[in-house]
């Protein structure tokens, strides 16, 4: 979605008020790839940390969650699906959380802990439009760089930075807002399924 071309950024999906600034979808994030959570768990927190007041249709809920979190894309829209994952994740908003205040403020002026209110859309376009000469952007390129082809030492510079700023791994890989909407949607069908058949069971009973 192009947010140049919206009036005003969303604080609702389809008439559902939602807590759009960017420390409650922060909060999201670190739930989706918290390890020591399971699938329910995450998505009833997620959910919590979302909706002021989640709506009764969890299926809608969900859709809502996936829409926000990815502003406006599709989660699945457009991916191959035969294209194989980075195993190197670029960053962590707990991890870096130093780094990306200090992006901010050295490049924009902005306090994260202090400012009102910064819409998630927006935290996001301002995060991945840092300049290459913040500490944030220079690690993410770190961690990501394919180091095949570079020169012998720019690629021993690229691997040492990498170490030193390795990134703690969890045991247990995250689980993305996609395979966490549809699992989710996954379960609420079986949910209705087996209660319509213990109704029609009931009902033969009687």
């Amino acid at each position: 979605m192009n947010i140049l071309l919206l009036d005003g950024l969303p604080e609702e999906y389809e008439g559902i008020p939602i807590s759009a600034d960017f420390r409650n979808m922060i909060q999201v994030d670190l739930i989706l790839h918290d390890p020591d959570t399971n699938d329910v768990e995450k998505t009833a927190a997620a959910l919590y940390q979302l909706y002021p007041d989640i709506p009764p249709d969890i299926h809608k809920a969900m859709e809502g969650l996936a829409w926000f979190y990815t502003r406006g894309n599709d989660p699945g829209k457009g991916k191959d699906k035969g294209a194989k994952k980075s195993p190197r994740k670029a960053f962590d908003f707990e991890q870096d959380a130093n780094l990306i205040y200090a992006a901010f403020y050295a490049t924009y002026n902005i306090s994260l802990t202090t400012v009102d209110f910064l819409h998630w859309w927006e935290f996001m376009a301002l995060f991945e439009g840092l300049p290459e000469t913040t500490l944030m952007q220079r690690v993410i390129y770190w961690r990501t760089a394919d180091v095949a082809g570079l020169p012998k030492h720019e690629k021993n510079h690229v691997l040492k930075m990498r170490k030193l700023f390795a990134l703690k791994e969890v045991e247990k890989p995250a689980m993305n807002i996609e395979e966490l909407n549809q699992q989710t949607k996954d379960r609420v069908a079986r949910r209705f399924a087996e209660a319509q058949a213990a109704a029609a069971r009931e009902n033969k009973c009687n």
